[in-house]
């Protein structure tokens, strides 16, 4: 029986699921097994993932990524489940080090890593994309509170995933259930994959708008005020500089137009968008060493907006969240 059992769940990702599953075979660890879930494609996925994977799990009709991940757990062998996602690379050593951290913490019940830097989508917004998730997630701490869908890997007792309710942000929720019952989820900085999505300016914004308004549930159903600021971060994956931020943002914006009308508002409000800039100053010249002047000016604004978005789906998540807690009440 193999000791590691890699699940990717896939959907209409013929363009990535190829490289993803040629990056899985070529590993140096070779005591694992591949199982691949076809969540009901339409372009041919499963026919290039058989020539790869050592099961196929085809569905007739798409079920969720939650659906096709606890597919994949109930046809696993291993002790270990590593779930990576069908538009990831991952690197040679990147089993080997899996195995190799938990075999050395026997305390540790998951496991987590980042994206690397590298990105193959050149255009503006999947690079900054990447850049984003990198330099937030380098921040992190040794111990954290979440699982990143991209690579995540967990002890076979853990693995099952059980009321999971929203589809966006669902490796955030599973992460917060084993940091609640008293699992053990360690960070790994040295695991980097390569993520091949492409993001255009809306897939961007709705991204952005979709992954907030999940967090907000996530938020609300495991009580995240108990852990804000705590963990040596500020919730999950986002530091306290990030929350920070995207709360101060909307600020700006409604004092700004208030001002229009209350001047004496507008020394605040221009102190609070000095804020805002210290708080995010650090990316931004991240992004000027990696790139250059250009695109960390881009950037700039970039960030400004795209907090606003983020701010609007937690506003909306929170709602939502809200809503339905006084409409169970009453039944």
């Amino acid at each position: 029986m193999p000791h590691v059992s890699v699940i990717v769940p896939a959907f209409n990702n013929r363009q990535t699921i190829g490289l993803c599953l040629k990056a899985i075979r070529d590993s140096h660890f070779k005591d694992y097994e591949l199982i691949v879930v076809d969540d009901g494609s339409q372009d041919g996925t499963s026919l290039i993932a058989k020539e790869y994977a050592d099961k196929v799990i085809i569905f007739d009709k798409h079920q969720g990524r939650n659906y096709a991940r606890q597919s994949g757990v109930q046809s696993a062998a291993g002790e270990i489940i590593v779930n990576i996602d069908s538009d990831v690379l991952i690197q040679p050593d990147t089993l080997s080090k899996i195995n190799d951290f938990f075999s050395r913490h026997q305390e540790t019940d998951a496991l987590t890593g980042l994206l690397s830097k590298k990105h193959s989508n050149k255009n503006f917004f999947s690079l900054y994309k990447n850049f984003y998730m990198h330099y937030i997630f380098e921040k992190l701490p040794e111990k954290v509170t979440f699982l990143y869908g991209s690579i995540y890997a967990l002890r076979r007792a853990c693995a099952v995933l059980s009321n999971l309710d929203s589809e966006k942000g669902e490796d955030t929720e599973l992460g917060q259930t084993l940091f609640s019952s008293g699992r053990e989820i360690a960070f790994l900085k040295d695991l980097e994959v390569v993520h091949l999505k492409k993001y255009s300016f809306f897939s961007f914004i709705k991204n952005d708008f979709l992954i907030p308004f999940s967090w907000a549930l996530i938020f609300i159903k495991n009580k995240g005020w108990r852990q804000l600021f705590r963990n040596k971060t500020g919730f999950a994956h986002s530091p306290k500089e990030q929350i920070l931020s995207v709360v101060l943002a909307p600020v700006c914006v409604v004092l700004s137009f208030v001002g229009l009308f209350q001047q004496n508002l507008l020394w605040p409000c221009l102190n609070l968008y000095l804020a805002w800039i210290i708080l995010n100053s650090g990316f931004i010249y991240f992004l000027v060493k990696e790139k250059n002047l250009l695109f960390g000016g881009l950037a700039f604004f970039v960030t400004f907006f795209d907090h606003l978005v983020m701010a609007a789906g937690i506003v909306c998540g929170l709602g939502s969240a809200l809503t339905k807690k006084r409409v169970f009440s009453k039944v």
